[in-house]
Formats: C-alpha cells, sequence, structure tokens
C-alpha cells in the first residue's frame, strides 16, 4: 500500500511539474515598438536630494508590431504602473511592476512587464523584461515639459507629479 502512495504521489508530482495546470491562460506576447506620453505621480514629493519614495504612473500611447502573432498598426494602449526608487529632481533609479493593456478583445490584452530604469535630470533609460520571458528598452524624455514650475517645486522639495514621452521597442518577444 506504502508502495502505491508513493507512486500515486510521484504520479502527481511530475504532471504538475511537467507544465501548466489544465485551463491555465498562456500569456499574452508582444514585440515591436510603443510610443507613449504618461505622467508619474510620486508618494514623496521630489526635491534636490535624493530619497526613497514610490510612484504611480499611467501612461497612453500606441504599438505597432504584433500581439499573440497577429499584427497590429498603431494599436491603443494603457500602462499602468506602480514603482519604488532613489530620487531627486537630478535623477535616480527605479524598479516597475507594469501592465500593458492594448485595446483587443473585449476587456483589452494585458502584457505583464518589469523595468529597471536610471537616470539624470530629464532623460531615462530603462531595461524591460516581460514577466514570463522576452526583454527591451524603454527611453523616457521629461524635457518637454520641465518648464519654470517644476524647477520651482523641486528647489522647494515639493515635486509631486511630472509628465514624460517615452519610447519602448523588444530585443525579443515579451510576454506575461
Amino acid at each position: 500500500m506504502a508502495r502505491r502512495t508513493i507512486g500515486v504521489a510521484l504520479t502527481i508530482f511530475f504532471a504538475l511539474a511537467a507544465g501548466p495546470a489544465l485551463g491555465a491562460e498562456k500569456p499574452n506576447r508582444f514585440e515591436g515598438t510603443c510610443h507613449m506620453s504618461g505622467e508619474v505621480r510620486f508618494g514623496t514629493p521630489l526635491g534636490n536630494l535624493p530619497r526613497a519614495t514610490t510612484f504611480t504612473d499611467s501612461a497612453t500611447g500606441a504599438c505597432t508590431g504584433t500581439l499573440n502573432g497577429e499584427p497590429m498598426n498603431d494599436l491603443p494602449f494603457v500602462n499602468s504602473v506602480s514603482g519604488t526608487g532613489f530620487l531627486s529632481c537630478g535623477g535616480g533609479r527605479t524598479s516597475t511592476h507594469d501592465t500593458l493593456t492594448f485595446a483587443r478583445g473585449k476587456h483589452g490584452t494585458p502584457v505583464h512587464i518589469t523595468v529597471e530604469a536610471a537616470g539624470g535630470l530629464t532623460q531615462l533609460v530603462g531595461y524591460v523584461r516581460g514577466a514570463t520571458a522576452g526583454h527591451g528598452v524603454v527611453e523616457a524624455n521629461l524635457a518637454p515639459y520641465v518648464d519654470q514650475s517644476v524647477l520651482d517645486a523641486c528647489q522647494a522639495g515639493r515635486l509631486e507629479s511630472v509628465r514624460y514621452d517615452a519610447t519602448a521597442r523588444t530585443i525579443t518577444p515579451i510576454s506575461g
């Protein structure tokens, strides 16, 4: 009886280890280039001295490439972000969890990614990793939105949000 129990347990273990459970959804897959504009909102306002903070971000834009193997040209999407960083108005580094939701399907098609980014002043560059596989790069430009009011808020240690434009490209298809 003990051998049979061990045999059943091993069969279940190997069946689970071999792959996803029946009915599990396959992650969505994206390959291409996206252009977006958004606004980062800091949990702790920024100033001239670096500090740890959290932030949220929402960007909208369009992507060209393929989504789950189907071609797309300027397909709208929303990027919802939550992250942490060690930042000042002079720059820093961030780590985020993003959900890209493409305007395809009844409720949209989500792709989950993480981004590690760093930069100075008005430019940041980041490494994108699909939650399941693949990677890419992102470049963010804050310069078009930095005016005297932003500089004054930085000087006073009260910068609560900042707008940006960004371009992201896959190096290998991302899935997640």
